[in-house]
């Protein structure tokens, strides 16, 4: 009896750790470029680069360009930065950017008022292929 509830309690415990594992299994795109794992969390997809700063914010714009987001608003400083645009189906999305230094930037991506995960992804893809362009 002991032992199915050893076995029992080990099995939970491996699918817990499995479940916040989560995060880390989605390297997906970003594996190819030495890039690390996204994070998504309260519908923001987030992720960090290994590209400066003034590289990646570059990105960022021609990635909302070329999904044909219409851009709303964007500021910048030297530590990072905010776009803010609408897609056609009229969702607004949110991308900031920040430098933490070293080469290496954090871009955040949300879509929508509570946060569209593949939409979200296939703009970080689409900022990565530039990058890597």
């Amino acid at each position: 009896m002991n032992s199915a509830k050893y076995r029992v309690m080990l099995w939970l415990l491996t699918v817990l750790l499995l479940a916040g594992c989560a995060t880390a299994a989605m390297v997906g795109v970003g594996a190819g470029a030495g890039v690390g794992t996204y994070s998504y969390t309260r519908g923001e997809l987030a992720l960090d680069y290994p590209y400066p700063f003034d590289r990646t914010w570059d990105a960022s714009l021609a990635a909302v360009e070329k999904l044909d987001i219409q851009l709303t608003q964007q500021g910048r400083d030297s530590l990072g930065g905010r776009i803010t645009g609408k897609r056609t189906d009229g969702k607004v999305v949110v991308i900031k950017v920040k430098d933490k230094g070293l080469g290496v930037t954090h871009v955040g991506v949300r879509v929508g008022t509570f946060g569209n995960r593949e939409a979200s992804r296939k703009i970080q893809e689409t900022i990565l292929a530039i990058l890597k362009s």
